[in-house]
């Protein structure tokens, strides 16, 4: 006897599971600092729209819903800001070098914005994902 078909995916849950999805590239950074930051904003952007969309009555709810919306926003400011260090870290990794000097000077600086970008990223996606969790929890709720 065949199973019946799956009702379509709902909105909320495909958005949780999605999320996680995005979440695990973002904390690994599978596609460079530059692309992770990119992704966590759109993210971030979509996740805004999940909670201009779900209605609440209770206080409580409503003030969990505005403390996400800040905590999106604030968190979408600083992977901008990361996204610009990326962006220029990368554009003077491709800056050409005329001496030895010139190309150990840039190595040194290179290394270190590497170990900089790598700790900025684990803890950005350390806040994404406490984010995420905060809002699957409100977006399962009632």
């Amino acid at each position: 006897m065949p199973l019946p078909p799956l009702d379509p995916p709902d909105d909320i849950a495909f958005f949780i599971v999605e999320g996680t999805h995005r979440i695990a590239i973002i904390s690994l950074n599978d596609y460079g600092f530059l692309l992770s930051a990119q992704m966590a904003q759109s993210y971030l952007g979509q996740a805004e729209q999940v909670l201009d969309r779900k209605r609440g009555f209770d206080r409580e709810f409503f003030n969990e819903v505005n403390t996400l919306k800040t905590m999106a926003a604030s968190m979408g400011c600083e992977y901008a800001q990361f996204e610009t260090f990326c962006a220029d870290c990368d554009r003077f990794g491709r800056m050409a070098t005329r001496n030895w000097r010139e190309w150990l000077s840039k190595n040194a600086v290179r290394a270190i914005s590497h170990g900089y970008r790598a700790r900025v990223s684990q803890h950005l996606a350390y806040k994404i994902r406490l984010f995420h969790s905060r809002l699957s929890a409100v977006l399962t709720e009632g």
